[in-house]
């Protein structure tokens, strides 16, 4: 069907307006959440939303009104929820006795119900229901479950912070207005706001665009489910802040690795856990979040070539599609993992303590040589020595867990050859 839409395995119906509508529907495009994953069920549903939006369209054509979001979602949902589709007040009379009757008894039993007898009768109701900044984001949660569904709690917690603080800061600076209201002077305030913060706080740009990004995602979201009328993209239009001197973590030099972040004498201010995720970091180049939540069933210790597993399951997703992967073990991130084969249960699902933990004693054993330096630049390192081998680009991807920009054919290299290049770029 041509108006289906799959987002992330649910489905939607997503239809440009016609322009023969587009005076009275200034949407460019609806878009109506279908609520299943099901693409059989989806077929069913969407001719019956194609229907029913383009029985509105005719009801605002014929009466000369603009689309209201509020009328539109009340004369949709009350329609639905009684099981029939909404037809404009003219088509009622032209329907057959079977289903003019079936309305009537519908109407008699709700006849002191206003909402649902001009919603069954083609006419229009008139109840508003704005949503303000405020209720954005619970209805944001709701209908980012798919999204929330495959976090576990201390991800979902990441995941949601930053979402909050940015519709909060908004609110500080615009009022909570409902959400139809906001205009791109709204979102102009909220820059000049972040600017003088730029100022007199030394705020990255990168900091500040995370905050318009977030904010931009969440009224998205609302709006097109909730059916309220508001462009995103053109509120938005020239929000976003040029960066100038975006901020990246410095890598360590190898011999800064072997000779003091892994010297002896300096781990033993260190948990034993902590030294050997450590380890792990400096010899595979995972991330630090990718290493604590693996699990027994991920580790590979009895294969000819022992390997861990980085991928997703049921509570934990990845930063990426292509963060999943096989990583084979050796030296002292094999060592490493002799010492745990189920995993590091003190950090499990905890990648916020680790980083604290080793961070702080990195700091305290004067190993960050510039505030640019933390447990994440080993990651960094690796990816140094890798280019330093000259490694092709696919592999180099491969072992990162990044996206490989050209088009990818084969199995890519295989378990034996990923660890002849990591003993050569072992520490």
């Amino acid at each position: 069907m041509r108006y289906l839409l799959n987002r992330n395995g649910w489905y939607f119906y997503d239809r440009r307006v016609p322009k023969c509508f587009s005076m009275y529907d200034d949407r460019g495009r609806v878009r109506v959440a279908l609520r299943t994953q099901c693409k059989r069920t989806a077929f069913r549903k969407v001719v019956a939303e194609n229907d029913n939006i383009e029985n509105y369209w005719k009801t605002l054509s014929k009466k000369k009104e603009k689309h209201c979001p509020v009328k539109f979602k009340q004369l949709m949902e009350t329609s639905k929820q009684l099981g029939f589709g909404y037809r404009p007040v003219e088509e009622i009379s032209e329907l057959n006795l079977i289903e003019l009757l079936e309305r009537i008894f519908a109407i008699k039993k709700h006849i002191d119900n206003e909402i649902i007898v001009k919603a069954l009768l083609g006419k229009e109701t008139h109840t508003q229901s704005n949503v303000l900044l405020s209720q954005a984001l619970e209805r944001f949660w709701k209908y980012s479950k798919p999204t929330l569904m495959n976090k576990n709690p201390d991800q979902q917690r990441k995941w949601k912070n930053p979402r909050i603080k940015a519709v909060n800061n908004f609110i500080q600076q615009v009022n909570d207005k409902p959400i139809d209201e906001i205009t791109n002077l709204d979102l102009v305030k909220f820059r000049d706001w972040w600017l003088k913060r730029m100022k007199t706080d030394g705020i990255k740009a990168d900091t500040v665009n995370k905050d318009f990004t977030h904010l931009k995602g969440v009224l998205e979201i609302v709006a097109t489910h909730e059916q309220i009328n508001l462009d995103v993209d053109k509120i938005f239009k020239k929000i976003h802040i040029k960066e100038t001197d975006r901020q990246t973590r410095k890598s360590y030099p190898t011999k800064f690795i072997r000779n003091k972040i892994l010297n002896p004498k300096t781990l033993k201010g260190l948990d034993k856990e902590a030294q050997n995720i450590l380890f792990v970091c400096a010899n595979t180049g995972a991330r630090p979040i990718e290493i604590v939540n693996l699990t027994e069933d991920d580790i590979f210790l009895d294969e000819e070539i022992p390997y861990i597993h980085i991928r997703p399951r049921l509570g934990y997703s990845l930063k990426t599609k292509e963060s999943e992967r096989k990583l084979p073990l050796v030296g002292l991130a094999l060592k490493a993992f002799k010492e745990h084969p189920q995993g590091f249960c003190k950090y499990l699902s905890k990648s916020d303590k680790l980083t604290s933990t080793i961070n702080k004693w990195l700091s305290k054993n004067n190993l960050r040589p510039t505030l640019k330096h933390s447990l994440y630049s080993l990651r960094h390192s690796f990816q140094d020595r890798l280019t330093a081998l000259e490694i092709p680009d696919r592999i180099q991807c491969q072992l990162m867990g990044h996206k490989f920009k050209r088009p990818k054919y084969g199995d890519g290299a295989s378990l034996e050859h990923l660890r002849e290049i990591i003993f050569k770029i072992n520490v």
